[in-house]
């Protein structure tokens, strides 16, 4: 088996699906490893690396991909990288499916077959192969320091000779794998933290790392997934009322609130924005599906009034050496289930619901 790791082509990208480390563990799966020139440059990945781990350097996505069996990569592959793949080759990396179905559309009559990582099962056997719990754990953590480096005032309580200097504060608004880590982080960093979700279950983890939850009812809006769903009218009127008085003292935002499948919520409007401390810094982590603030923009910075909304759907990808370790390990976690040892190759299992439930083209369909 021929395994292909090309080079991202999205301007912003800077992961990238395998590092050296296993890149090593493929071949000693027995399989050859081809990785495109400078693919993982901008991760801290040299050719040189990949190189003493036994992968073999091409230059151009035509020579990496010709008789590629298997393409590791962190996005779906874009509309110029599609005349270069070839029918039953095997891509997995995410897809973000249901909100591009044209474009799977595309892969599937390519004959391609495409699994989406972002699809994995909530389930105790996939824990270790979940990138968007790996990633936005990361991007938790990266889009507070963002916000932080962009504002223009201290963060923690000081005491000094000159005068006390107030802690800034923080709202983060959700409070799944990248909301905690926002918070915990905000917090490390010595600012008052308060946070929302639209599931009251989650106020004790919220507490538990020092912030404060604000509640706005009772009312659980939690799928069975364990994910948030959509929310009454009369529910998003007194959520808004509760999040624009708290943004009247508040330094920075974290916005990460998604709903699968759907339209991201709006949280913040532009009304709700001119509460906000002048300086102050919010980060909308949600622009990919539409944004959770009235305005941004994926993968823009913009002003309005004198407030930076800065759109960034993966702040992971500011870390690009420790984002693409996780997601590299998180792949080989994967295709270390479909890996048979005895004859040495990967045999993906249809009826495992790993497989099964990630499949979204196959033999010139789409199974979304």
């Amino acid at each position: 088996m021929i395994i292909a790791i090309p080079s991202e082509q999205a301007i912003e990208e800077t992961r990238v699906a395998a590092t050296p480390e296993t890149v090593k563990k493929y071949i000693d799966w027995g399989f050859e490893v081809r990785i495109q020139k400078n693919a993982g440059n901008r991760a801290g990945f040299s050719d040189r690396d990949y190189q003493i781990a036994g992968a073999i350097i091409v230059d151009t996505p035509q020579e990496l991909y010709r008789h590629a069996d298997l393409i590791l990569k962190i996005n779906a592959p874009l509309p110029e990288e599609i005349p270069n793949l070839s029918s039953g080759q095997i891509i997995i990396a995410n897809f973000q499916a249901l909100a591009h179905p044209a474009h799977i559309k595309e892969l599937a009559d390519k004959g391609l077959v495409c699994m989406a990582l972002d699809m994995l099962p909530r389930i105790s056997r996939a824990q270790s192969m979940d990138v968007l719990s790996s990633q936005s754990n990361l991007s938790g953590y990266a889009a507070v320091i963002e916000a932080v480096s962009r504002l223009n005032k201290a963060v923690p309580l000081m005491m000094t000779a000159a005068g006390t200097v107030p802690p800034a504060k923080a709202l983060i608004l959700g409070a799944g794998v990248a909301g905690l880590q926002a918070i915990a982080t905000a917090k490390r960093l010595g600012a008052q933290v308060y946070a929302f979700d639209v599931r009251p279950q989650v106020k004790e983890q919220v507490e538990s790392l020092g912030a404060k939850f604000i509640e706005v009812s009772q009312e659980n809006f939690e799928t069975a997934d364990g994910y948030a769903s959509e929310t009454s009218l009369a529910y998003q009127k007194q959520q808004h009322a509760a999040i624009s008085a708290q943004l009247a003292t508040t330094d920075i935002v974290i916005t990460t609130a998604l709903i699968p499948g759907k339209h991201a919520p709006l949280l913040i409007t532009e009304d709700m924005l001119k509460q906000m401390p002048s300086g102050g810094v919010v980060v909308d982590m949600a622009t990919a599906s539409g944004g959770n603030v009235e305005g941004s923009i994926n993968d823009q910075s913009i002003k309005i009034g004198d407030i930076e909304i800065i759109g960034n759907s993966t702040p992971a990808r500011l870390i690009p050496t420790t984002a693409s370790k996780l997601f590299a390990n998180n792949i080989y976690n994967f295709l270390a289930t479909q890996y048979h040892t005895d004859s040495k190759r990967i045999a993906f299992n249809f009826k495992d619901e790993l497989v099964s439930q990630i499949c979204i083209t196959q033999n010139g369909k789409l199974l979304i």
